[in-house]
């Protein structure tokens, strides 16, 4: 494995346009977002992963080519949560899913 500096694996490929630039912006976008929302983590850590999965869907809407999905239901409901230009039915190569995880 190749890691850089900030934990990367270079070598695991990337959907088309989304650089690891977009990926650092939204990952300082969810802390940011979520520091306040710590004493929910001890409270019900299910509830914290879902808040970060939440904030992870905006960071890469808003940082990447990625958006979220046009339909609010389809949104809500199934994957994908982002796709490439906000395509309606993206290849599985063009799409992407916001998780949070409590594991490390």
């Amino acid at each position: 494995m190749s890691f850089d500096t900030e934990g990367f694996d270079r070598n695991v490929p990337l959907p088309p346009e989304l650089k690891i630039a977009h990926i650092r912006k939204a990952i300082g976008y969810i802390e940011r977002e979520t520091t306040d929302l710590v004493d929910v983590y001890f409270e019900q850590a299910n509830v914290f992963s879902g808040l970060v999965g939440i904030f992870g869907v905006r960071a890469l809407h808003s940082l990447s080519p990625y958006k979220k999905h046009k339909h609010p239901d389809v949104a809500q409901q199934r994957f994908p949560d982002l796709s490439l230009g906000g395509k309606l039915n993206p290849p599985s190569g063009q799409a992407l899913g916001s998780k949070g995880n409590t594991r490390p």
